[in-house]
């Protein structure tokens, strides 16, 4: 199984994409906003405080794809079905392969998020003056 077959037949990839796309779309359209009203600065505070929650849950999701991988790579070991070799080389890498598209997605947010945070002080600072 190639590499673009793992991701689209693997659930949590999936939700690890979902999770990402939803928090660079919020992120961006926060960065992107033009405008120092207070409703921009409200909106962005309330973000500022959900978005962080749920970037942290992208590689934790990936460690969650990782354990069910395994646990399925130690029930095929079980039953015998397939040469020890392949299933350990093939099944464990497939496991791992969530880990690291979480930990991937997770790195752009934390730089968006803070882009975020520096334009809010910005934004505040500016507003004080």
């Amino acid at each position: 199984m190639n590499a673009t077959q793992q991701v689209l037949s693997n659930p949590v990839i999936w939700l690890i994409l979902g999770l990402a796309l939803v928090c660079y779309s919020i992120l961006m359209q926060l960065i992107i906003a033009k405008g120092t009203t207070p409703d921009w600065l409200s909106k962005t505070a309330s973000w500022l405080h959900t978005l962080p929650a749920m970037l942290s849950a992208l590689p934790l999701l990936g460690l969650l794809g990782t354990i069910i991988g395994l646990l399925q790579t130690f029930a095929q070991m079980a039953t015998g079905d397939m040469d020890i070799q392949q299933l350990l080389s093939g099944s464990i890498a497939d496991a791992m392969l969530t880990t690291e598209v979480g930990l991937l997605m997770v790195i752009p947010g934390w730089i968006m998020l803070s882009a975020l945070q520096r334009k809010q002080q910005q934004m505040e600072l500016h507003n004080a003056q």
